[in-house]
């Protein structure tokens, strides 16, 4: 007993340590985002970024198919501090980035063709690169993430970041192509990956192949897997499926709502990946009845935030998108506010994230994510049926809403559903719908 009362307050000094670094991180990150976005939207055409949100989509896809679950071993694991556990799982991670290469090789003229942009096909096998150099990161970073030592990690991931935003506005301004938003991303891996080696301790890095390794990354990889597939259809799925509907100067408004609207959300996934999902693990070892009352305060930091943004996007996403960009993104600033309207409820099941797979049922969440995608893809292709590009958007906004049933039916299912706090959320969503939303979609629809 003594032992447990002790443990509780340094879980949660480490939480607190973590989950600060990170907030303050991202909070950085997205500074130097929003300032490189103004900055490159004046040097570079729309255009430009409607080709980057299609390299993106492709690139994490590619990325999520091969994903064999190399980080969340290493967080899970026993052996997770082991050497030679360490080293081979880094030897998987290089041979994936070169797979992850020949794939987008693969893809770049297919790609080209689809979306009749012939830049696309000499881009793909640049942005490719990045993967080679990503898997050659040193494991000290998920090291740092299993020990919740998030300092080190979030320096490296800002700085990186910055360094690499400067050299992009650098190149946009000198070449004034979109060129320079893909040597951008290549230089921004560079430094992140040497910096990974050089500024954190532990394992320093060698090629090994530990059989014994292999058979736990391969048994809990091929879950991952799974899951990574179906993720990247939820988060990345609307986007090429929109690509292929909208013209590009349609699509880079709608990419440059969708990131603002997300800001939160990625706030969500990173603060899951990074520290809840290595404490709830730790509570479900040594406590599971401690966890539902962890995942409530998680739930609290996660949600309220988020909720009371979208809130603000709703009332002032079209003033908020013309302050900040010039008269050909205007057109974004209605697609934020739908977005947003969709967030007030997806933040409140994306709360949940993380809680599943600490308690090992990573089957169930890739049903969940399943489902996530049906609801999607379905208001996509109703809303484009009926009502074009602004259908789109809407069916984007409405999934949001159709998902949460089923998470709240599996939580339920499995004793962490927490109905105090998603009442209310909903509540006052379906308040701010009926008395906001409502006029305004009676007069874009015209019914």
């Amino acid at each position: 007993m003594p032992t447990s009362s002790t443990s509780i307050p340094t879980l949660r000094g480490r939480i607190l340590q973590s989950g600060s670094w990170i907030l303050g991180g991202y909070g950085v990150s997205q500074a130097l985002r929003l300032g490189g976005n103004l900055i490159l939207t004046r040097l570079l055409f729309p255009e430009a970024f409607g080709m980057m949100a299609i390299i993106q989509a492709v690139s994490y896809g590619v990325h999520m198919l091969t994903d064999v679950g190399v980080g969340p071993s290493i967080v899970q694991k026993d052996r997770g501090a082991d050497p030679a556990f360490l080293n081979t799982a880094w030897t998987v991670q290089i041979v994936r980035g070169l797979l992850v290469w020949g794939g987008l090789c693969a893809l770049a003229y297919p790609m080209a063709k689809l979306y009749g942009e012939p830049l696309l096909a000499g881009m793909f096998p640049v942005i490719g690169l990045t993967a080679v150099i990503e898997g050659f990161n040193s494991t000290k970073l998920y090291t740092a993430q299993r020990n919740l030592e998030a300092a080190r990690v979030t320096q490296i991931d800002v700085g990186s970041y910055a360094l690499g935003l400067l050299c992009t506005v650098y190149l946009a301004w000198l070449q004034q192509s979109a060129w320079a938003l893909v040597w951008g991303g290549v230089i921004t891996a560079c430094l992140k990956m040497f910096a990974s080696h050089v500024v954190l301790h532990g394992t320093k890095n060698q090629f090994a192949w530990d059989s014994d390794a292999l058979s736990h990354l391969r048994g809990f990889g091929r879950w991952i897997m799974l899951g990574s597939a179906l993720t990247f259809l939820s988060v990345e799925g609307a986007r090429l499926l929109t690509g292929a509907l909208l013209d590009m100067r349609q699509l880079a408004l709608f990419t440059l709502a969708s990131t603002m609207n997300l800001m939160f959300w990625q706030v969500i996934q990173q603060l899951t990946a990074r520290v809840f999902f290595p404490a709830f693990a730790e509570v479900y070892r040594g406590n599971p009845k401690n966890l539902k009352a962890v995942l409530f305060k998680a739930r609290l930091i996660l949600t309220l935030p988020s909720w009371c943004l979208a809130v603000s996007f709703i009332f002032f996403g079209t003033p908020l998108m013309q302050l900040l960009y010039d008269e050909r993104y205007h057109g974004s600033g209605a697609m934020l506010e739908l977005f947003a309207a969709g967030s007030l409820v997806s933040c409140v099941w994306g709360s949940y994230s993380g809680v599943l797979l600490a308690t090992g049922k990573v089957a169930t969440m890739s049903a969940l994510t399943a489902i996530q995608i049906a609801c999607q893809f379905g208001g996509i292709y109703i809303g484009y049926r009926y009502w074009g590009g602004t259908g789109i958007v809407v069916g984007v906004a409405a999934s949001g809403w159709m998902t949460y049933p089923a998470y709240a039916f599996v939580m339920y299912r499995n004793g962490l559903w927490q109905p105090k706090l998603d009442l209310i959320l909903l509540a006052a969503s379906v308040s701010i719908v009926a008395l906001v939303w409502s006029p305004r979609l009676t007069l874009i629809f015209g019914s």
